[in-house]
């Protein structure tokens, strides 16, 4: 899918932002490379333990995500997030046939869980039915819908939404040119998808001039995009 490339075009293959926070979170270690800290903690190496927790807070994250609330920080969230991840982190078995991503989210989930039924309790407000968000067409996220299951989090389908959003942020910026060329090029907005020449031949002009323009208009969106995730990293 063409979109797909534009976004890999954007963005640094190795970059994850996490802007709620203004925090830059690094990427999730390569299986092998994790088994090798996993069996160094084992042996009690402090240091192995911290590369594995530092290396998956983005799960704290966007779990934390899932249950922000008016009535609770995104902030606090977090920070009880981490206490599940060093839980998680700490008490992880390479005999548990199981995925340290997965039984880390499973921890984050119980403590934050935990901790949400416990602020209920001190309002007198305990209830499965309550609601702790609401989305953009009014639907209520209920603690009852976040019950943890045995699902994967799907981590890198929000991060790749949350590079859209951004992506699609810079585009509304450009004139209407540059986003009429790049829109039908790369079928954003929900449109079809077409070639240099199609797009050439719509627009009456040659096609050597559109892969110019192209160029020129990914190079522009980068910087925009830049700037952007340099203001939020401050």
């Amino acid at each position: 899918m063409l979109l797909i490339k534009l976004l890999q075009k954007l963005f640094k293959k190795d970059e994850v932002c996490y802007l709620y926070n203004q925090m830059c979170l690094p990427e999730p270690l390569k299986e092998e490379d994790e088994k090798i800290y996993v069996e160094r903690m084992l042996e009690g190496d402090i240091s192995a333990r911290n590369v594995l927790i530092e290396h998956n807070m983005r799960l704290v994250v966007f779990i934390a995500k899932r249950f922000e609330s008016p009535k609770v920080l995104l902030e606090d969230l977090i920070s009880i997030g981490s206490m599940g991840l060093i839980k998680g982190v700490e008490t992880f078995k390479l005999d548990k046939n199981i995925k340290l991503a997965t039984y880390a989210s499973r921890c984050i989930e119980n403590e934050i869980l935990m901790f949400l039924r416990k602020v209920s309790k001190q309002k007198n407000e305990v209830s499965l039915d309550e609601a702790l968000n609401v989305d953009g067409d009014g639907n209520e996220l209920l603690l009852a819908d976040v019950i943890p299951t045995n699902q994967v989090l799907a981590i890198d389908e929000a991060i790749s939404n949350e590079k859209e959003r951004i992506m699609y942020e810079a585009v509304e910026k450009l004139n209407k040119r540059e986003k009429e060329i790049i829109t039908l090029r790369f079928g954003l907005y929900k449109c079809e998808e077409m070639t240099q020449k199609e797009v050439a031949d719509k627009l009456g002009i040659s096609q050597s001039y559109i892969s110019r323009l192209e160029k020129k208009i990914i190079d522009k969106l980068k910087c925009e995009m830049e700037k952007k995730l340099t203001i939020a990293s401050k």
